[in-house]
């Protein structure tokens, strides 16, 4: 896959000089921003981040479609850039997604997830999605928005025998290892895998959607859909503050309090900003192991099937508070910096 190119925002390395030590408080740049969630350095550090998006579930779609028809449409749709993601990257670091949610900037932007890491901050909004996972963010059509989620369960009756909502992906993925399964639901059932388990599960135990089942009806319409705008709006909201609280509550109160829990669920895809962060701090992707192997899921199709870390918390910090990372340039080349966000006082072209 060709390398994603995300936006001129990079981390850096500069000359360290001898006998330096980890800054004991925020950096000058850093100390500019009064709206952040939680105070620098009073970061909840025992959180636990459930993800429920299983990256596994690219990798046995590609080892059961080896070879098909089904892996060439895959292959030739907005799907293709998911099987070419680089496997050491994609297993979902929850360290990682924990600290990015805990450094959160406060702003007014709904569909925008602004954090700081180092001496700047970053923005992780659609047009970052779209890079990092090659899926199509366009509008929704006037139909896709009205879609109804009651619709008669024609298409789930035609593909399986069991009651609606008594299927999950983990089922699909059996079926599709069967070599004796239907040529023609080869790929309706690879395109309900990868979209209830990678782009938009909403729940641990990876159930079917009914509404996202019932458009494989069509599957040219399911394969031009616009699953990268659904996949984000699915995951960014549950980083940030409840758009609506109960009477007298304050938001961030809530997401302070949310983060400070022992866990708590990220739906969607959020494994897309760790990707993003990967690519603009390449010495965070330093640590994880293994970080130079250029190993696709179509290299490796077994990757990612067992849990591992690959971050601590420690790491994350370290690469963070290290006086040789230095930020530069906050302009997103597919923007053309047309635009100037003012955050707390501070100009960014975005």
């Amino acid at each position: 896959m060709k390398k994603s190119n995300l936006s001129q925002t990079t981390i850096r390395r500069r000359a360290r000089s001898s006998g330096e030590e980890l800054p004991e408080r925020p950096p000058a740049k850093q100390q500019r921003y009064p709206d952040i969630l939680f105070a620098y350095g009073a970061y909840p550090r025992k959180l636990r981040v459930n993800i429920y998006s299983k990256s596994y579930v690219i990798g046995s779609v590609a080892a059961a479609l080896k070879g098909t028809d089904a892996m060439d449409t895959l292959m030739a749709s907005q799907f293709r850039g998911l099987f070419q993601l680089p496997v050491v990257r994609c297993q979902n670091s929850t360290k990682l997604i924990g600290c990015l949610l805990s450094r959160q900037l406060v702003t007014a932007r709904r569909h925008e997830f602004w954090f700081t890491f180092g001496p700047d901050p970053l923005r992780f909004s659609l047009d970052e999605f779209r890079d990092v996972t090659g899926l199509n963010c366009g509008a929704f059509d006037v139909q896709d928005s009205e879609a109804s989620e009651s619709v008669p369960p024609m298409m789930w009756n035609k593909l399986f025998d069991t009651a609606v909502d008594k299927l999950t992906v983990l089922s699909v993925l059996r079926m599709l290892e069967n070599e004796y399964l239907a040529v023609e639901k080869r790929l309706p059932l690879a395109l309900i895998a990868l979209v209830n388990g990678v782009l938009c599960p909403s729940n641990k135990d990876l159930k079917l959607t009914p509404r996202y089942v019932e458009m494989l009806s069509d599957v040219e319409s399911f394969l031009a859909y616009p699953w990268g705008r659904e996949s984000f709006l699915t995951t960014v909201p549950r980083f940030l503050p409840p758009f609506v609280v109960a009477p007298g509550e304050n938001p961030l109160q809530v997401m302070r309090d949310l983060l400070s829990q022992k866990t708590t669920i990220c739906y969607g895809f959020p494994l897309a900003l760790q990707l993003f962060v990967f690519d603009v701090v390449p010495l965070l992707l330093e640590k994880i192991p293994d970080a130079g192997n250029t190993a696709t899921f179509i290299d490796s199709p077994e990757a990612c099937s067992s849990p591992s870390t690959i971050l601590t918390v420690n790491e994350i910090v370290v690469v963070e508070e290290d006086p040789d990372v230095s930020l530069f340039s906050l302009c997103f080349k597919y923007s053309g910096c047309k635009n100037t966000v003012k955050l707390n006082g501070y100009g960014f072209c975005c």
